[in-house]
């Protein structure tokens, strides 16, 4: 982070306790609470002994607080957008034991969990999530708001669209595209490249389902 300044989660599922876990292994972070924008009476409750504010109560805390977004699903543009819209500024998180290349990128408001790895000259994407021991390789661009499950691995020079989901252990060989809006399923084998809006399974990965918004 740039500026040590107090971190909001928004989110108040599991992944967001996930999150908090992970920002409080980075130095300089301090998490001082959750944001939600679903369920109101969740608002004024408690998580991991932390505050959970509703959306609309954090506009005054934009001044002086950041923020991430811990949803897993590659629909949560609508909420960091609800809140870049009240003000709140997005940081990026990344784990001490992820190593990111000197050359790679990584954009606000993306996460890289534990045990990740992102090789020399990859782009990570804005509000992108990297999840534990995910690994990304040279070259390799990960759109906006992709989730990379645990374990997933991203060959070389490969491009995956903006609001994609690589499911768990997933695999994608060097040099492929994985469209926008589409989901590898958990373990698949992509061994060529996957359209816009598709979910694909299998080794090697076929498409099951067409017409999808991600996951």
């Amino acid at each position: 982070m740039s500026e040590p300044r107090p971190l909001l989660i928004l989110g108040t599922r599991t992944f967001a306790v996930e999150v908090a876990d992970l920002a409080s292994d980075i130095p300089g972070v301090t998490v001082a609470g959750f944001v939600e924008n679903m369920d109101r009476s969740r608002a004024g409750t408690a998580l991991e002994g932390l505050p959970v504010h509703w959306i609309d109560d954090v506009a005054a805390m934009a001044a002086s607080h950041v923020a991430v977004c811990a949803l897993s699903t590659t629909h949560r543009r609508q909420f960091v957008e609800q809140a870049a819209a009240i003000g709140l500024r997005f940081t990026t998180l990344v784990h001490p034991t992820a190593r990111v290349s000197r050359t790679a990128h990584v954009e606000e408001g993306a996460i890289v969990n534990a045990g990740a790895l992102i090789a020399a000259h990859a782009r990570i994407g804005r509000h992108a999530i990297v999840n534990r021991g995910a690994l990304v390789g040279h070259h390799t661009s990960v759109g906006e708001y992709v989730t990379l499950g645990p374990g997933a691995n991203i060959g070389g020079c490969c491009t995956l669209g903006d609001q994609t989901y690589v499911g768990i252990g997933a695999i994608v060989l060097d040099q492929l595209t994985v469209g926008r809006h589409s989901i590898v399923g958990a373990g698949a084998v992509v061994t060529r490249h996957v359209d816009d809006r598709v979910q694909v399974l299998g080794l090697p990965a076929k498409v099951v389902k067409e017409g999808i918004e991600g996951r």
